[in-house]
């Protein structure tokens, strides 16, 4: 038995060695800042479709938290010195442990266009939206934690959605980010 063991092992060892290094067909820069495609045509850049689906507590009520984000070719593309880039819609769902819905919106950068200016939006993609456990811990509503940034930089604008357990919406800016810089004219636009 103590053969078979050690002669597993060493195949083991031989198929892994003799694996191979694999060519990584997408850069690391597309993949740190999520970019999934790039048209080779006109140079648009797309960030990852990204889906999450999860079961969430809230105020001791049970829900079902579904958000997608997606890029946008009917939206304005978004022009800077590092290229054009898609901005993204981001559908989100909250349903009750029975099904019923909650909460229901598609969201666009436009969404918080209350708290940005519009020289700044315009040099801006919706970036995401994730679940704030903390924040939700806290009391009786659901709090999602938006971005807005610049893309492929670290540049960003937080917010915080509030969803009532009665499915009402409010949007703050988060309050600890410092002043926006003021944006350079860019050269592509």
């Amino acid at each position: 038995m103590k053969q078979i063991y050690f002669l597993f092992v060493v195949l083991l060892v031989v198929m892994t060695a003799c694996g191979g290094k694999k060519e990584a067909s997408v850069d690391a820069e597309q993949l740190m800042f999520q970019i999934d495609s790039v048209d080779h045509v006109t140079g648009l850049q797309r960030m990852q479709v990204s889906r999450i689906d999860q079961h969430i507590v809230s105020g001791g009520k049970k829900y079902n938290l579904f958000i997608e984000r997606a890029p946008s070719d009917s939206l304005p593309s978004v022009k800077s010195d590092l290229g054009i880039f898609a901005d993204n819609r981001i559908i989100v769902r909250i349903s009750r442990e029975n099904g019923s819905r909650v909460f229901a919106k598609t969201f666009t950068k436009q969404s918080f266009s209350g708290f940005v200016s519009a020289d700044h939006l315009r040099h801006f993609i919706l970036e995401g939206v994730v679940f704030d456990e903390e924040k939700t811990r806290e009391g009786k509503n659901i709090i999602l934690a938006a971005s807005v940034s610049y893309p492929q930089t670290d540049l960003y604008i937080p917010f915080s959605i509030t969803i009532t357990p009665e499915g009402k919406m409010s949007i703050s800016k988060n309050e600890d980010m410092e002043e926006l810089p003021p944006m350079l004219e860019d050269s592509l636009n």
